[in-house]
Formats: structure tokens, C-alpha cells, sequence
């Protein structure tokens, strides 16, 4: 881990609290680090080809042949329920 110092005005530190500052710092960096991390993200996903992805196309019928049911038989109610 490194160890950063920072010089802050005293009434600034006496207003706030020095445990809030502290607070809010780890806080603001746990941010920056999931930011960070969701533009590496991003960066992969425009290299990624999803239409033409012939395993993502079989992993999503096999998805969709497992869970349909959770909705095929909702759409079913909903349609008997409106005749």
C-alpha cells in the first residue's frame, strides 16, 4: 500500500472533522477504482462481436431454452386474463 500526504487548512479539518475526511477520501477513491475499472470494461466490449459470436449466440439459446418458461407461462395468464 502507499501512503499519500496531504496539507488541508486548518479550519477546513476543524470544520469537517479529520475522521469525515478520512471517510470521505477512502470513499472517493473506492470510486475512482470502480470507474477505472468500468472503462477497462468498456474498452473490451467494443472489441467484442456478440452478433457474429457463434458461442454467445449457442449460450443464449441455451439460456433462453431454460428460463422461457418463467415467461411463456406469465404472457399465457396475462393474455386469459384480458379475453
Amino acid at each position: 500500500m502507499v501512503e499519500f500526504k496531504i496539507q488541508l487548512e486548518e479550519s477546513f479539518v476543524q470544520t469537517l472533522g479529520h475522521k469525515q475526511i478520512e471517510i470521505y477520501l477512502q470513499e472517493f477513491m473506492q470510486k475512482m477504482l470502480i470507474r477505472f475499472s468500468a472503462q477497462d470494461i468498456l474498452k473490451d466490449l467494443e472489441t467484442i462481436d456478440l452478433e457474429n459470436d457463434k458461442e454467445w449466440q449457442i449460450s443464449r439459446n441455451l439460456a433462453w431454452q431454460q428460463e422461457k418458461h418463467k415467461y411463456i407461462e406469465k404472457t399465457k395468464v396475462q393474455k386469459s386474463c384480458t379475453i
